[in-house]
């Protein structure tokens, strides 16, 4: 009898850690036991091989080309090749103010609690000066806020669906919420990998022909064209990247692949970047044109491409009444003129094929 019940209990165990097996113990998954490209059903904190948290959305998988550790490039796919890459915040409040008496935005009705800490690199300071919604005299950026020169046109914001300059605002200001709580559940977001690229009715976040401003109606349309990238998906959007984002990829990027060399991000880019003065192995042509995102691995960091250089990419950020913030330069600027970090401002209503856009994910802050 009594070896009977041990054989019965062996059988047990047995059956116990072959569940174990196929369930887990409960513990987030180590990205090296992850298949690359199998996509995730719902939205799964990981850990990369130093045991950092990292979490993969709903419908997106490890890409084949995605490093193991996050200071070197987690890169993600969904099914039809959209591919972007995990930047970890590990103090959000670097990122946002949160204040207690409201902000009136721009349009003199919409208010925020929240808003963006900008950090204007010191080059830049004699033309930029990092403020608060609302205040859009001389050389004031900020975010979120709207253009009372431009966002009051009915022909430019129907491109976006509102109705008046405050239904912008505060659509806005909930975006801007949604990003930011986002950033502080899951210390973290996703820059797309590439430029904008596809077209204005299928826009895409993969290598090739960038979507340019010429074709995707200003700067209206490409902010436009960045939300349509992730459709149908209940647990993570995509929109253009803000400011505040740009900064913190930036500030990544010097404490990763530029530590020690944090002028090649604030002072010259042109070892990482298409410029017309980049420094390229004889092995690449182009720079100094415009090229497709992705062109060359020569010009990307942490596995994102083109964040130097190559087309100018428009943000969500605010300067004056009338213009809106582009970053990173672009084929036709020095390395050292405009760097990855140099901030520049232009009219949103711009048609020029030298601009472009650069998505990003936000992630539903109620699947943690």
């Amino acid at each position: 009898m009594e070896n009977a019940m041990a054989a019965d209990e062996t059988a047990i165990n047995e059956i116990i850690a072959e569940m174990d097996g196929i369930i887990g113990s409960g513990e987030p998954e180590e990205i090296g036991e992850i298949t690359r490209g199998d996509l995730f059903d719902k939205t799964t904190e990981i850990k990369d091989d130093e045991g950092n948290s990292v979490w993969i959305p709903k419908d997106f998988g490890i890409d084949e080309d995605s490093a193991t550790n996050q200071d070197e490039g987690i890169v993600i796919t969904d099914e039809i090749g959209n591919e972007f890459v995990w930047v970890p915040v590990p103090d959000p409040s670097t990122m946002f103010e949160t204040v207690e008496e409201p902000v009136t935005l721009s349009d003199g009705v919409t208010t925020t609690n929240k808003y963006s800490k900008l950090r204007v690199r010191e080059e830049d300071k004699e033309y930029y000066t990092a403020s608060i919604p609302g205040d859009d005299s001389g050389d004031k950026v900020r975010e979120p806020d709207v253009l009372t020169d431009y966002d009051d046109n009915s022909s430019y914001i129907e491109e976006l669906g509102y109705s008046d300059i405050t239904d912008m605002a505060e659509d806005l200001v909930r975006e801007y919420n949604e990003m930011a709580r986002s950033i502080e559940t899951y210390h973290g977001f996703y820059i797309g990998r590439y430029e904008l690229s596809g077209t204005k009715e299928s826009p895409t976040v993969k290598a090739g022909a960038v979507l340019t401003a010429s074709s995707a109606n200003m700067w209206y349309g490409l902010k436009k064209a960045c939300q349509e990238v992730i459709k149908n998906n209940t647990e993570v959007k995509s929109t253009m990247i803000y400011g505040c984002q740009w900064d913190e990829t930036m500030s990544w990027l010097k404490r990763t692949k530029f530590v020690g060399e944090e002028e090649k991000v604030d002072e010259d880019s042109r070892s990482w970047g298409n410029y017309q003065d980049s420094i390229s192995p004889a092995n690449v042509s182009g720079y100094g044109s415009p090229q497709d995102t992705g062109y060359s691995e020569n010009w990307s960091a942490n596995k994102i491409y083109d964040l130097a250089g190559n087309y100018r990419d428009w943000t969500q950020e605010a300067n004056n009444t009338y213009v809106r913030v582009y970053r990173g330069g672009y084929y036709n600027d020095s390395g050292s003129l405009s760097p990855g970090s140099d901030r520049r401002s232009y009219g949103p209503f711009s048609t020029s094929s030298v601009y472009a856009a650069r998505a990003t994910l936000i992630i539903s802050d109620t699947v943690s």
